[in-house]
């Protein structure tokens, strides 16, 4: 039977978001949400990293309406004193909030052979790879154009008896998409305990858990493999250079994406004495830089 909920929201800064969320769950909220007050964009957060915005909308849910007229009242009172935001109530029906949630995620074609399809969606192509996946607890569901740069690439290359590093896998789409496009072992590393529930989560809802080995520490990261991906951000990017190289066979392909288009020159002459450039692609405003192993390094 549907019902219908009350929604209470407050706008407050992001350092006031925990003592508002606290206060709504103590005043019986079933759940609270957060939301980007004034569009500002968190691109690729940092592995391990929860970030949010300035402005933060914190709404709470309520099955029943005394509920939220009493948390109403008690928020209003406490925020008063911090604050000159006001709580608003909402009415949604419960499959109104249902799909709303669904309706922010569509299938996402990548390439004429590899699409990420929402497992509440129909295939678009059931003649496609398609990897079922939907947003949750750790980054990457397909969408994010640094994400994207990464599938497309894996999906043009030969990766049939290829063993794969993803190295900061976050939900696993990447370590998956690998598999599925035939790679014979995929290694998946993140220093976020979250990134190894969802990648397992992913790998075997999709059927390739056997070929999908979750790296909890460096040392268990393999060598000599044919493939490195990495999406996370430039600083990391920089620093692991050496580590990438020794992982790599000679000729080796890594695909590096997390930047932003203007960080690439940095990205490539970080690069220079240990890799040869391939190519580098721009989606929106971000890039993918990819290059292959040189045999013998340069100084």
């Amino acid at each position: 039977m549907s019902e219908d909920y009350l929604l209470l929201k407050v706008g407050v800064p992001r350092q006031q978001v925990e003592l508002v969320e606290t206060a709504m769950l103590d005043y019986g909220a079933l759940s609270c949400t957060y939301q980007d007050a004034t569009d500002t964009p968190i691109h690729e957060p940092a592995p391990g990293t929860t970030p949010l915005w300035p402005d933060v909308i914190v709404t709470g849910i309520y099955a029943q309406a005394t509920d939220a007229d009493i948390a109403k009242h008690l928020l209003q009172t406490q925020i008063s004193t911090f604050s000159d935001a006001t709580v608003t109530v909402e009415n949604l029906q419960d499959a109104d909030w249902e799909r709303a949630w669904m309706d922010d995620f569509k299938p996402v074609q990548v390439s004429s052979k590899l699409w990420v399809v929402p497992t509440f969606c129909e295939v678009p192509d059931s003649s496609s790879v398609n990897i079922a996946l939907d947003p949750g607890l750790a980054f990457g569901s397909g969408t994010h154009p640094t994400t994207h740069l990464c599938l497309q690439w894996l999906a043009r290359l030969d990766l049939k008896g290829k063993r794969v590093v993803d190295y900061g896998c976050g939900s696993g789409i990447l370590a998956v998409a690998a598999a599925m496009l035939g790679a014979e072992e995929v290694f998946a590393y993140d220093i976020d305990a979250q990134a190894y529930i969802a990648t397992q989560e992913n790998a075997a809802r999709n059927q390739v858990a056997n070929r999908v080995t979750l790296c909890r520490s460096e040392k268990d990261i393999p060598s000599n493999v044919d493939v490195v991906v990495a999406n996370i951000l430039l600083a990391p990017l920089l620093e692991l250079q050496s580590r990438f190289y020794a992982l790599l066979k000679d000729d080796g392909k890594l695909g590096l994406s997390g930047i932003l288009s203007e960080q690439v020159a940095s990205l490539a002459a970080g690069y220079a004495t240990q890799f040869r450039h391939s190519e580098t692609e721009i989606r929106e405003q971000w890039a993918m830089y990819t290059a292959v192993r040189d045999s013998v390094m340069t100084t």
